[in-house]
């Protein structure tokens, strides 16, 4: 039933682009002025919650078949054993993570892999790893589905762009818009959690599915060390790439980040362990905790894996020319943030 609602709710926000379309040309009609400035406002979140397809991730590069033929035929194994369609694109990017989704009007299959992940995962993590993501493409999940992805990301759009932005200085027009925005913020935020919270079980369902799958690919214990790299030795990587070292140093990146990784010791490793237990840690508010999933894919039955972790050193090539940019973009980004 919660899923049900979901999409209605997903269905009513849709709704919400032509109501403000209708509301602003009502409103300008009567040609007066406060009737024609807030018919403007109406028409611009008309346009901000028009219905739209997710784009390819910013600042992510592009590898395609001929740029990566071993990765995508890694892929395409992964992708039978779960059931899933081949994907048509990968994305490498900057992020400690990795993600499946769909982007374009084509709705085109596309398998983000986050380059500082990677380096510090092994072989066998990452076939768990790819196996987990392909699995979201065939298990279910409200998220990815046109009706409800499109929702949340048209909220997440207006989110943005009624956000309290006033400073000191900016005038007292702006405070006043900025006000407007911010009463208008409230809602969509509303709709969101709301939204999130129906698709709940749903997600968490999709979560479980995706990480049985990726055990009986690559094996029980490959699907909880990936989940305890998440834990213990992604942080550091986080921390370390969010750090003004990225912006200055001239070394190279991905050397400094797999140095950096490496000198976490045990102890600082079990202790993270035991704080994910006791504080129930997540990936983020659609995933469970992280220990619990652990100790239900070492429960599962799949002791050796049915994709093999081959090949690895010729799709980390594959990669290479794609990390040099993510890495330069990396530093780009740290050098603009130290102007701000």
């Amino acid at each position: 039933m919660s899923r049900i609602a979901g999409y209605v709710l997903a269905g009513v926000i849709h709704l919400l682009a032509p109501a403000f379309l209708a509301t602003g040309a009502y409103l300008i009609t009567r040609l007066n002025v406060p009737g024609v400035l807030f018919g403007l406002v109406a028409l611009d979140y008309a346009w901000l919650l028009r219905p739209r397809p997710a784009p390819f991730p910013a600042s992510a590069v592009p590898l395609t078949r001929s740029d990566a033929p071993h990765l995508y035929a890694l892929l395409d194994r992964i992708g039978a054993e779960v059931g899933a369609p081949r994907t048509d694109l990968i994305a490498v990017s900057g992020a400690v993570n990795a993600s499946f989704r769909t982007y374009g009007w084509r709705r085109s299959r596309l398998v983000e892999i986050g380059y500082p992940l990677w380096l510090i995962l092994g072989p066998e993590e990452r076939v768990a790893l790819l196996a987990h993501e392909m699995a979201h493409s065939s298990n279910g999940d409200a998220r990815h589905s046109l009706v409800v992805g499109s929702a949340l990301h048209s909220l997440h759009h207006l989110r943005l762009a009624t956000g309290f932005a006033w400073q000191p200085g900016d005038g007292v027009s702006a405070l006043v818009t900025a006000c407007v925005h911010a009463v208008l913020n409230v809602p969509a935020r509303l709709l969101t959690l709301v939204l999130e919270r129906l698709l709940y079980r749903s997600s968490q369902h999709a979560e479980h599915r995706a990480d049985e799958m990726e055990a009986r690919v690559a094996g029980s214990a490959a699907a909880a060390s990936l989940l305890d790299v998440l834990i213990t030795q992604a942080p550091s990587a986080d921390r370390f790439l969010r750090s003004s070292a990225v912006a200055v140093g001239t070394w190279d990146l991905w050397t400094a980040l797999c140095t950096h990784v490496d000198d976490l010791s045990e102890a600082e490793r079990e202790r993270r362990r035991t704080a994910a237990r006791l504080e129930k840690t997540r990936v983020d508010s659609a995933h469970p905790p992280t220990h619990v999933r652990m100790a239900r894919v070492l429960a599962l039955p799949y002791p050796e894996p049915r994709v093999p972790a081959t090949d690895m050193e010729r799709i980390t090539a594959e990669m290479d020319k794609a990390a040099v940019r993510v890495a330069g973009s990396l530093r780009e980004n740290a050098q603009s943030a130290l102007y701000r």
